[in-house]
């Protein structure tokens, strides 16, 4: 099972959380490759198995997927039918907001979104990343 994690490098605590994930899928045994928002090099994720999208507010008013993000989701070709789940920092009403608009975006590519959460400490996501069930 490979799994990839695309995130946004605008805010540290995305990264924070990338980290804790990919600790506590690594943990079960699993393969995890990272894709910030600031590469060129997609071209291994189409053969991710799980995708993870880690995204941020960045206004509280209209909130959008960051360019970036949206920029390598946009390039990378494959996507279609692609399990997928959305994550981002737990900002209240500001963070479900960016949920549902980087899910939009996910869905425009073709995936199947399955989960989405919003996640307060690297500790949480390490949680997560230890309960998630990885199917082959």
């Amino acid at each position: 099972m490979l799994v990839g994690i695309i995130y946004s490098t605008e805010k540290n605590v995305i990264e924070k959380l990338v980290e804790g994930i990919k600790r506590g899928i690594e943990e079960q045994g699993k393969e995890v490759r990272l894709y910030p928002d600031t590469s060129d090099k997609v071209s291994g994720l189409p053969a991710c198995n799980l995708i993870l999208v880690g995204t941020y507010a960045p206004t509280l008013f209209k909130v959008k997927t960051p360019s970036r993000l949206t920029s390598i989701l946009d390039r990378t070709g494959g996507l279609a039918g692609k399990r997928s789940i959305a994550f981002t920092p737990d900002t209240g009403s500001k963070g479900r907001k960016a949920l549902f608009a980087v899910m939009k975006e996910m869905e425009k590519q073709g995936c199947v979104v399955i989960d989405q959460l919003a996640l307060r400490t690297e500790k949480e996501a390490y949680q997560y990343g230890t309960m998630l069930k990885l199917k082959e």
